[in-house]
């Protein structure tokens, strides 16, 4: 990347431009000629976001989403870079019942225990026996505590050359942000804090859809008419977008990095920091997978270089690639991924997730 000014001189989001993005504002009024665009991967790297895209944001501000969390289940390129950064809907907690009136007397008595005492320490005796198989447990780090991220304020020149250059397989989202109190410079006497006010702001979302199942398909007594439509099936997954298993899919440390030091310059809650350094990059433990990946990066990987390119060039001004090239990058990248499952892993090894020894 070429050089870029530091983020120190990107100015903080002013409360007027945030006012303009809540849901009260009356845009008959007056409609904003910036976009406000929330980053949370890659982008959050002003190495990426300012160096490699070039974008000079406006404004920023750090802000949490509740109602999102961050996910890797984007599909990529296996051996390289096996998955990339996603959002996916977050369900929020119930708020507690709120109490209603006392009980009034008379009580019901309290329901007899379970077991006679003489009875449940015979029980308690008895060895306790699984009734499944355990399964392996699960290393990865949790976090509870929704997405957080970069709101930047950039024009619509340069968000739709954002939209542009993140690919086909992002679609445009509105989602409510919260805005975070700055890191530093804590008054002498400060103010009685608000409770914060959400704004919109736009981002990416890549949608992950379910297994595809052609009516007919399962137990059914169509006849030829479930055998015509299994023989569709092949063409018919084509068309949808590829999927993996959740969760499955480690991101490269490349990538990783990009997301970690960009939390690391905005200055993001250090719990959520935290979480980011936890997460395992994908890495190469075997010799056959280092020849895979070559293999893989000289015999598939320059159709989909093609494909990108001819999105850029073939883009709209509002970032939108023609409806042809984004089914032909569909079909492409299933394609890829059925080369992957049945011939590079077979004979190469894992492309999306660590091999550890036992």
């Amino acid at each position: 990347p070429g050089s870029y000014p530091p983020l120190s001189t990107i100015p903080q989001t002013s409360p007027e431009r945030l006012a303009q993005a809540s849901s009260s504002f009356d845009h008959h009024v007056s409609s904003p000629s910036t976009v406000l665009y929330l980053a949370y991967g890659s982008n959050l790297s002003s190495e990426t976001f300012l160096g490699v895209r070039h974008i000079r944001p406006l404004s920023k501000i750090n802000v949490s989403v509740p109602t999102l969390d961050l996910a890797f289940d984007l599909p990529g390129l296996p051996y390289w870079e096996p998955c990339f950064s996603n959002v996916s809907p977050r369900k929020l907690p119930k708020p507690p019942p709120i109490p209603g009136d006392p009980p009034k007397p008379p009580f019901r008595p309290p329901p007899p225990p379970p077991f006679p005492p003489n009875q449940q320490e015979e029980e308690e005796k008895l060895p306790i026996l699984p009734l499944l198989p355990s399964l392996p447990p699960d290393n990865s780090p949790s976090w509870s505590k929704g997405l957080y991220g970069v709101v930047y304020e950039v024009t619509r020149e340069d968000y739709a050359h954002i939209v542009r250059t993140e690919g086909s397989a992002y679609q445009e989202i509105l989602t409510p942000c919260l805005a975070l109190p700055p890191p530093f410079h804590v008054p002498e006497k400060p103010p009685i804090p608000e409770l914060p006010r959400p704004f919109m702001a736009r981002t990416l979302y890549a949608p992950r859809i379910p297994s595809f199942n052609p009516p007919g398909d399962g137990g059914g007594d169509g006849g030829d008419d479930d055998e015509k439509k299994k023989k569709k099936r092949w063409w018919q997954k084509l068309l949808l977008l590829v999927g993996r298993t959740p969760g499955y899919a480690q991101p490269s440390s490349r990538y990783l990095r990009l997301i970690r030091d960009g939390a690391r310059e905005h200055y993001l809650p250090e719990d959520y920091q935290a979480y980011l350094a936890r997460l395992e990059a994908y890495t190469i433990t075997t010799w056959r997978q280092d020849i895979g990946r070559w293999l893989f990066l000289l015999t598939v990987v320059p159709i989909f270089a093609l494909l990108a390119l001819l999105g850029y060039l073939l883009a709209d001004k509002d970032g939108k690639i023609p409806r042809w090239l984004d089914v032909a990058t569909t079909i492409g990248m299933n394609l890829m991924w059925k080369v992957y499952d049945y011939v590079f892993k077979p004979l190469f090894g894992d492309g999306e997730r660590t091999i550890h020894d036992d």
